[in-house]
């Protein structure tokens, strides 16, 4: 294998059905070059603001965009907030999280106990290598946060991104989990168009595992619902009650329907859970992805991430010799949509030959 600083050129080697595969290599090479956002090499990379990025790091960049735009769509909008706090439980605890989450959790305290949040005393308790003024640029480009001045003070106050959401939830008791949730995902998910951020691979590698696996090309969903039973309605007149046995008695009684046939005449009502994905293909991508998936499993068990809310319903079943995880449906929606966007994006930039 011959190495340059942004190629790798990979012998092909030939392979002989009657005497196997042959030592010496053709004179054809295949050229993969490296992506500049992860770093890894690959055939296939698009021009993107001038960089060379993979497909995977495109599919961030469509991740990004639909997480920033579900908030403006009604019927995305509470997806995105799930997805946001799933988002906010894997990577609380990653160090190089910290100092893109601190900033809010600073507004936060601020906002709690009635003080201005001055840049300067932000500025003082700033503990991190990552410079304060690029992790707050960011929020600025967001429009999480903007920086006024205040007799002769800068203050970091609400942006109109962030002014808009405390006044949909400012009102409810949960409404700082809410917001956490949302900038969490937000941030995180913006960082994927950083080219020297981190990596938050256990994100990445979850985008990947249900891209590849529950949604096509075309944004439909391919895996196989779980769903619920949550009502039973008579047939003939559509009266609905919450057990089998009660339309069981209401057609006997009402209908005058024979104790033999009066199942045909009662139908279940059900909603979706979640969508099944094969437990194992989801922590050989974790692996793949330099994640431990013990430890994934641990915080997965810990705080639900990934999983659906029903707290009626298991988060895994086994079926045909195989674990299932039930994944929530605001992940399968959200994937959707970026499935939609990524398959805009290969069209609108230029591929590298």
């Amino acid at each position: 294998m011959l190495l340059t600083a942004n190629y790798v050129y990979i012998p092909v080697f030939v392979y002989n059905i009657l005497v196997g595969p042959l030592v010496s290599t053709t004179t054809h090479h295949i050229r993969i070059r490296k992506c500049e956002r992860c770093n890894k090499y690959k055939r296939v990379l698009f021009v993107v603001n001038d960089q060379n990025i993979c497909e995977d790091c495109l599919r961030g960049l469509a991740f990004y965009e639909t997480f920033k735009e579900g908030f403006k769509d009604l019927s995305l909008r509470g997806d995105v907030i799930e997805v946001g706090i799933d988002i906010g439980n894997i990577t609380w605890l990653n160090p190089f999280a910290q100092c893109w989450y601190y900033p809010l959790l600073y507004w936060m305290f601020t906002k709690d106990t009635g003080i201005k949040c001055y840049y300067e005393d932000l500025k003082r308790l700033w503990k991190y290598k990552t410079p304060l003024d690029k992790v707050l640029k960011i929020y600025e480009d967001e429009r999480i946060f903007k920086i006024i001045n205040e007799d002769n003070k800068r203050v970091i106050v609400e942006g109109d991104a962030l002014d808009d959401m405390y006044k949909k939830y400012g009102d409810r008791q949960d409404a700082y989990d809410i917001i956490c949730a949302w900038v969490s995902g937000l941030i995180i998910s913006r960082l994927h168009e950083e080219a020297e951020a981190p990596d938050f691979r256990a994100v990445n590698g979850i985008i990947k595992a249900l891209a590849e696996k529950t949604v096509d090309a075309e944004g439909n969903i391919k895996v196989k619902p779980y769903a619920k039973t949550v009502s039973y309605r008579c047939r003939l007149c559509g009266a609905r009650y919450s057990t089998a046995d009660e339309v069981k008695r209401h057609c006997m009684s009402h209908h005058l329907i024979p104790s033999d046939e009066v199942m045909a005449y009662v139908e279940g009502e059900s909603t979706i859970v979640g969508y099944l994905l094969e437990l194992e293909y989801l922590f050989d991508v974790l692996e793949k992805e330099g994640v431990s998936p013990e430890r994934f499993n641990d915080r997965m068990m810990k705080f639900g991430i990934l999983v659906h809310r029903d707290p009626e319903v298991p988060w895994k079943i086994h079926q045909e010799c195989k674990w299932y995880l039930i994944v929530s449906p605001a992940w399968i929606r959200v994937i959707a949509r970026t499935k939609t966007r990524e398959r805009e994006l290969i069209r609108s930039y230029e591929r590298v030959r």
